[in-house]
């Protein structure tokens, strides 16, 4: 991706060899947004069928992202989707998934 986005970069504005590069540069886009959700399909399918009930956390994202160390991989990971995806798949099984407040002890709770 880095690589043709550079080569995308050294182009010249408004030629044709631009608009096939950014074709280009799309579908590798394309392919890791796939990806993304392929794994998270799958995972979420695998800890559906392993349970009945889910307890996720309720996490402040967009708190998160302002980190600068760690925005990237927490944008890259889709942590959103991927409760959706649980949240659909457990309704079909008729589960229950719940979400839990990010201020909630539950570490001192279980102990």
């Amino acid at each position: 991706l880095a690589l043709k986005q550079k080569k995308l970069s050294r182009k010249t504005k408004g030629s044709k060899s631009r608009k096939k590069f950014r074709k280009n540069v799309a579908k590798v886009y394309e392919r890791i947004a796939n990806s993304r959700q392929d794994f998270l399909h799958k995972l979420s399918r695998k800890l559906v069928d392993e349970s009945q009930v889910i307890v996720v956390e309720n996490l402040n994202v967009k708190g998160m992202v302002k980190n600068r160390l760690l925005s990237k991989s927490i944008s890259d990971v889709g942590w959103g989707m991927f409760v959706n995806f649980m949240d659909y798949k457990l309704r079909q099984k008729s589960a229950k998934l719940i979400e839990v407040d990010r201020f909630f002890p539950s570490s001192k709770t279980c102990s």
